[in-house]
């Protein structure tokens, strides 16, 4: 939802940066796991739930950040068709914010730890480096979802520009703050 939104109203480099951050973090998740610090917070209830619950409220934030966002738009569009002047908009997010959002929403992602826990172990052996299989998966796993992204990013940049009427910009802000709230929720109280 953060690339899509990113990548709709920013444009393509900021859907980039959040990708970047993203990616970023699946290597701390990869030296957690390697260190066997993600066993640890996956076998403690109480440290899933603080980090279940920081997870949540940051996808909350950005929700809330983003119907704020529409709500602003529509009332800057009134005020301009009012008074039939142009006047100043926000600053658009700098490519750090993109950044940022990538990696904090998926360092918060206990979903990320469990993929880690699960699906790694199958394809790790004790007879290597655990940290090194660990990065090299790491790895792998981020060209995949770099070869995904791409082709995604590729796929928005190409019908952004018929998207950028204001009206349209106010249904993506408004819908993607909708659905970030409700998944923060339910990540909430799963």
């Amino acid at each position: 939802m953060l690339v899509l939104q990113s990548g709709m109203i920013l444009g393509h480099h900021a859907a980039a940066y959040n990708v970047l951050g993203v990616a970023s973090s699946m290597f701390i998740h990869a030296l957690f796991a390697g260190l066997g610090l993600s066993v640890l917070i996956m076998q403690s209830p109480e440290l899933q739930g603080v980090i279940k619950g920081m997870g949540s409220a940051y996808i909350l934030y950005l929700a809330l950040k983003s119907l704020a966002g529409a709500y602003h738009l529509y009332q800057h569009n009134h005020a301009l068709a009012a008074e039939e002047s142009p006047s100043d908009t926000a600053s658009p997010e700098t490519f750090a914010q993109s950044f940022k959002k990538g990696f904090v929403s998926n360092m918060l992602n206990i979903q990320t730890s469990f993929i880690f826990l699960s699906i790694f172990p199958q394809y790790m052996n004790q007879q290597n480096s655990l940290i090194v299989q660990s990065f090299l998966l790491t790895g792998i796993f981020i060209g995949l979802l770099f070869a995904w992204y791409t082709l995604f990013i590729m796929l928005m940049a190409s019908i952004r520009n018929r998207l950028l009427q204001p009206n349209i910009q106010i249904s993506i802000k408004a819908a993607t703050g909708l659905l970030l709230f409700f998944m923060g929720i339910r990540m909430l109280l799963r």
